[in-house]
């Protein structure tokens, strides 16, 4: 008997632009290997944004599944020819992706390796609900990678943090091991040749990474039929694109900070002409000109 697979996802109101474009594709890989999918959208969890999935994977794990698949919301499955359940190493309980130059073609110059948790693959057993329990009671480290830094922090992985050495002897690294980085590939950033999951992470613009995963999951059922080679020319141009984007977003906030700060003045008055324009150009304006003229003839008697 084949062992059972819950496609697990989470989102809440903000996120739900781009789980309308993720979902569907979930789907198709769940569908195609016989997973469950969940897909949990709300908006009232017990910790900000970035612990969704902490919460989620341990209500997960406390059903009856053999293994769990994590996705974060954006990411998109581009292909449905490999079953996740022959990425399962034996003897291990807890798979992740591992971004680094011996794994990856990593197109960023200041790129830290690390192990990336936005896709998981987690074996349901009690090792599993007690890490995972582990790392919802620590909570919150200080950095910005919110759960993921938690969870490295709990496999002994602190330097890539900056919280001092690696902890090599940290009984949770035995029940770790590596996920093919097909399955979390992360355009523009640390790219596997021909993916199977493109997970669009660490883009701060919600608009920028928004019309990357349009482009990307609406064209993914079109390319998986493609040759090899070809799915891997078209995936590397996405990270082509990704750091193009991302590049503008720099400019662009660049900019801003400047027209904020050493030219507040200018940037207010701009702000003040665009109101007055607005003002003028409005039908109320339009509308009660008579009352000012008569006003104005009264006032010059």
């Amino acid at each position: 008997m084949r062992q059972s697979v819950c496609l697990l996802t989470a989102y809440d109101s903000i996120q739900q632009p781009l789980a309308a474009f993720t979902v569907p594709r979930m789907q198709a890989l769940a569908d195609a290997h016989g997973y469950q999918r969940r897909s949990i959208h709300g908006d009232s969890w017990k910790r900000p944004r970035g612990w969704m999935k902490i919460e989620v994977i341990r209500a997960a794990i406390e059903d009856n599944f053999d293994f769990v698949l994590w996705m974060d919301v954006d990411a998109v499955v581009l292909r449905n020819d490999i079953d996740v359940r022959t990425a399962a190493v034996n003897d291990a309980d807890l798979h992740l992706a591992w971004h680094g130059p011996e794994t990856s073609e990593i197109m960023a110059a200041d790129f830290v390796p690390h192990f990336n948790s936005g896709v998981m693959l987690i074996r349901v057993n009690d090792w599993s609900r007690a890490f995972f329990k582990q790392v919802w009671d620590t909570g919150q480290l200080r950095h910005p990678w919110f759960d993921q830094a938690t969870i490295l922090h709990a496999l002994g992985y602190d330097d890539c943090l900056g919280l001092g050495p690696d902890r090599p002897n940290e009984p949770n690294r035995s029940r770790l091991a590596r996920l093919d980085t097909a399955w979390n590939s992360i355009p523009g950033l640390a790219i596997a040749p021909d993916p199977i999951v493109h997970h669009y992470a660490g883009i701060s613009n919600p608009s920028t990474r928004l019309r990357l995963v349009e482009a990307d999951a609406l064209t993914a059922s079109m390319r998986e039929r493609l040759d090899t080679d070809v799915r891997e020319a078209i995936a590397r141009q996405f990270g082509l694109w990704r750091e193009d984007a991302a590049m503008r977003d720099w400019v662009t906030g660049e900019r801003d900070f400047a027209l904020a700060g050493r030219y507040e003045i200018l940037s207010e008055r701009d702000q003040a002409r665009a109101q007055l324009a607005a003002v003028l150009g409005s039908t109320s304006w339009r509308v009660t000109a008579p009352l000012r003229w008569t006003r104005e003839l009264f006032q010059r008697r």
